[in-house]
């Protein structure tokens, strides 16, 4: 029976970095690993979130552009390589997430005007009476007020993530995914439904955009994107105001063994590179903003914890089955199919290593996190039993 080979990436904003280290490591190593003489390639590839866009150019086999992207364009230049920010100091080259308020960039996005000159109120004082001068500011205030309360159910994210869709509307493209089955994950918020769409399954390449950019909009932190349309089945599917699917979906792990149960033909190999801790790190979030403290509830402790449940409940399961298939037994499903037993190989970060903030990058981190990936690639790989 032939072997095909699985991928399986995790969500972790810039953590996804760790993931390309991995990856290198494997693409190095690929022959020692599985024996063949070709080019490391994966049949099948199922990512959410930060990892969507490593597991796109994966499928695309360009693994030197995406070495490219992280080193010299993230790495370089920084988060604003993927997104801007009211609220978040994008440009710094801290380790640390910085806040800023940026009044211009923000009266633009609520389509408020507050450029006016504060020194206008000094000069009131000079024509204007006390009594008619606070008229004045009252007036002012007023007309600001009923702005906001206009703008602000407009307000969907605290960044803007249009960098990020640039660089995908000029990387992808489906076409050239020969081979490989890439899947991507998301959520429509208007009906609650998470698709899993093939890259051949969506209607256009910039449906196919849209739905790796969906994959990695984690809600408050990105805005929705608005439509992506495919075929499901016969059927045309519209999906509006799509979200990062890890919110619905307990992984995208579950996306390949669905797929591989239905591959009776073939003997899989998965491998899970997973760039979030375990647990999450403890941190001190008294005085955090409301964008740090919804990022922290959100994506570091909810959807990976989802995440990493799911990994230890398919470890659990496949020892089950390994164990009963060694005993000449079978274990059945809820459909009374029999359940199969899979090689999986799961590479996570070092609980004892701190990789930073996913929303921050710069040239020290991302090299930090690809040095890491590598090394706990090595680790598995040199050391697969423990």
């Amino acid at each position: 029976m032939k072997t095909k080979y699985a991928l399986v990436l995790s969500g972790g904003g810039f953590l996804a970095a760790f993931q390309l280290g991995a990856v290198n490591y494997l693409s190095e190593n690929w022959k020692k690993i599985t024996g063949l003489n070709t080019p490391m390639k994966f049949d099948l590839i199922s990512s959410i979130s930060g990892g969507s866009m490593n597991g796109s150019l994966l499928a695309m086999n360009k693994l030197d552009l995406l070495n490219d992207l992280w080193i010299h364009q993230i790495g370089r230049k920084g988060a604003s390589e993927i997104y801007t920010s009211e609220f978040i100091d994008t440009s710094s080259k801290s380790d640390d997430l910085k806040f800023k308020l940026d009044l211009k960039q923000l009266s633009s996005r609520l389509n408020v005007k507050l450029d006016f000159d504060l020194r206008v109120f000094d000069k009131l004082g000079m024509i204007f009476s006390k009594k008619k001068r606070a008229k004045v500011i009252k007036s002012v205030l007023k007309e600001l007020q009923t702005q906001i309360k206009v703008s602000l159910p407009k307000f969907k994210s605290i960044a803007d993530n249009s960098p990020l869709k640039k660089k995908l509307q000029k990387y992808l493209d489906r076409s050239l995914i020969k081979g490989t089955k890439f899947f991507c994950g998301f959520v429509s918020l208007d009906s609650g439904k998470y698709h899993s769409v093939l890259h051949d399954e969506f209607s256009t390449n910039n449906d196919f955009v849209n739905g790796v950019l969906s994959s990695a909009s984690i809600p408050m932190i990105w805005n929705p994107v608005k439509k992506v349309s495919f075929r499901s089945g016969l059927q045309t599917i519209v999906s509006t105001n799509n979200i990062d699917g890890g919110v619905r979906n307990v992984s995208p792990l579950g996306d390949v063994i669905k797929h591989i149960n239905q591959d009776i033909k073939h003997h899989y190999k998965i491998i899970v590179i997973n760039c979030s801790h375990p647990t999450p790190k403890h941190k001190d979030y008294s005085n955090k903003s409301i964008g740090a403290i919804a990022y922290r509830s959100l994506y570091e402790i909810a959807m990976n914890e989802i995440f990493n449940n799911d990994v230890n409940h398919f470890i659990k399961i496949n020892d089950l089955i390994k164990q009963a298939e060694s005993n000449g037994h079978s274990l059945t499903g809820i459909n009374e199919a029999p359940l199969r037993s899979f090689d999986a190989t799961i590479i996570n970060p070092d609980q004892h290593i701190d990789l930073g903030n996913p929303l921050v990058a710069n040239e020290k981190l991302i090299k930090q996190r690809m040095d890491h990936g590598k090394l706990m690639a090595t680790q598995v790989f040199t050391n697969p039993k423990k």
